[in-house]
């Protein structure tokens, strides 16, 4: 059985080094690998990843190994997330009383990617994943056979400390951050809306992922990193493998001593994207719908798009049909209106009759206007 304990490691980063954060990976591995690729990640740069190697994307044992062979190279720091120590804690506790639950788990998992880490898992066992019995007939092997991986994920820092930054999945629940260590493995790495619900201003700069930034809005959804520079928390979770808008992001900060106002970031996603032809200006208002508040009421059922009544702010809009499950809830929609000139890129994420919903730079809203394929002169 392997023992979860919280592990926090303290580390001198060297000044002329590039650091770079990457976090919430979740099994998607071309993402990561080209996102690496386009931030020129080379040995005199340091790397954290924050946590959440695994789950809910389509390479999950692979990303894993990759991210393995990729910490002999020295400059690579991985921590845990909650996803990765939950993900161990249910493999070793497998029962008969809890089996079916997992099951149904992985089959939710099945039709959001296709895969699941378990049942990847057990293929490489020679076992298939088709009931929950299944499962249980895999675990004795599963275990024996991913021994060295189990440990590597279980013998990953929770939190480490910089001079200047604090590397952590979730958040810290104490502002001194030995106190921390007090604390579950569980409880610093699933602090869900961390940025916003602790009460703490840090002494250090702490990055954190786990919770979507798209989360922390109520009008315009973006998946750009957050600084709050009044909590001293910097967010990076961009919704991969989470949003099927998501996108996997990268924090970039050129030395240890820079101020935060020298930080960037970079973004990779596998969008389809068009080129706007028309300019198009932004609205005053705007709501953004998500599952912490995806409750409506229909007012009048349309072919295409519905009326609808938003139950927890009273506000009223048109919604896709293709957005509204069973009548009462709404997937994460807005209706703002991306601000957009002429020759700008668009990931689109829905089409419809009346424009699209596009991403652009990170934030996410309808274009109206004419696109092509090719960026116009």
């Amino acid at each position: 059985m392997i023992e979860l304990k919280t592990k926090i490691q303290q580390i001198n980063v060297e000044s002329g080094k590039r650091i770079l954060v990457i976090g919430d990976i979740h099994g998607h591995l071309s993402y990561f690998e080209k996102l690496l690729e386009k931030a020129s990640f080379g040995k005199d740069d340091i790397l954290f990843i924050i946590g959440d190697i695994i789950e809910k994307g389509p390479q999950n044992l692979e990303t894993l190994r990759y991210v393995m062979k990729f910490c002999a190279q020295g400059n690579v720091i991985p921590l845990i997330g909650n996803v990765d120590a939950y993900r161990l804690k249910l493999i070793y506790e497998l029962s008969e009383e809890n089996v079916q639950g997992f099951y149904n788990y992985i089959s939710n998992l099945r039709q959001w990617t296709g895969t699941s880490f378990y049942e990847e898992l057990a293929a490489e066992c020679g076992f298939a994943i088709n009931t929950p019995e299944d499962i249980l007939k895999a675990k004795e092997a599963v275990i024996t056979r991913f021994e060295n991986e189990f440990k590597f994920l279980a013998d990953l820092p929770t939190v480490v400390e910089t001079q200047n930054y604090i590397f952590v999945h979730g958040g810290l629940r104490e502002k001194n951050v030995s106190e921390n260590s007090k604390k579950s493995v569980f409880e610093l790495t699933k602090y869900d809306a961390f940025a916003q619900r602790t009460s703490h201003r840090f002494d250090k700069y702490v990055v954190a992922g786990h919770w979507p930034v798209v989360l922390y809005g109520s009008e315009i959804p973006q998946m750009n990193p957050i600084i709050d520079r009044n909590k001293k928390i910097i967010s990076i979770d961009g919704g991969c493998g989470v949003k099927k808008d998501g996108q996997l992001n990268l924090l970039i900060i050129p030395d240890i001593n820079c101020s935060v106002d020298d930080i960037s970031h970079m973004s990779y996603d596998e969008i389809p994207f068009v080129y706007a032809v028309e300019e198009q200006s932004s609205n005053d208002e705007s709501i953004y719908i998500s599952w912490l508040n995806k409750e409506i009421r229909i007012l009048d059922k349309g072919e295409e798009f519905s009326f609808v009544e938003h139950i927890k702010s009273g506000r009223r809009l048109y919604v896709p049909n293709a957005y509204i499950i069973n009548e009462t809830e709404c997937l994460d929609y807005t209706d703002y209106l991306l601000p957009v000139k002429k020759g700008d890129k668009l990931s689109v994420i829905f089409k419809s009759s009346k424009g699209c919903i596009a991403k652009k730079d990170g934030t996410i809203g309808w274009y109206c206007g004419k696109t092509a394929k090719q960026q116009p002169v």
